[in-house]
């Protein structure tokens, strides 16, 4: 029998949630793939215990190629739940092509993205270009497969939408 979605979800989190050193990086936010936002909203709200008016509609992740929803503040301690939906044949898309539905994305804050982005040119670890994303203006660590996992940097916690 498959997890249930909260324990795939920490589970995610828990492995996910490094980065290389030098970023100091905490998880704000997790990314589940779904090929049908408005089943997968009931499914996981009713999976986490909230009511589906809980998500709503952001941004969409220009890096990952996804329409978004957000419940803020409805996982372990206190980070947010954003499904995603491929919009376009992107990054996201590979990823349900090769895994099927369930956590694939994890948001980091950093106190300084610019000062971030300049220890992981360091550190050797590349950066894609900022863009707008579900949760304000992200940089997703490149470097890994094109499937995922994908890890997302953000500005500090302060300037995190919605």
């Amino acid at each position: 029998m498959a997890p249930a979605p909260r324990e795939r979800i920490d589970a995610f989190a828990a492995a996910g949630s490094s980065l290389e050193p030098p970023i100091e990086a905490s998880t704000v936010a997790i990314g589940w793939a779904t090929v049908e936002l408005d089943r997968a909203v009931a499914e996981l709200a009713r999976a986490i215990g909230v009511p589906a008016t809980a998500f709503v509609a952001a941004d969409d992740d220009m890096l990952l190629g996804a329409q978004c929803r957000v419940a803020s503040s409805v996982l372990a301690g206190g980070g947010s739940l954003v499904i995603l939906e491929p919009a376009t044949e992107g990054r996201l898309a590979a990823t349900l092509a090769r895994h099927d539905e369930g956590p694939v994305a994890i948001w980091m804050a950093v106190a300084d993205l610019s000062g971030a982005t300049a220890a992981a040119r360091v550190a050797n670890l590349a950066l894609s270009p900022p863009r707008s994303g579900p949760l304000g203006l992200e940089r997703l660590l490149l470097g890994g497969p094109i499937d995922g996992p994908h890890r997302l940097l953000l500005g500090p916690p302060g300037t995190i939408r919605p």
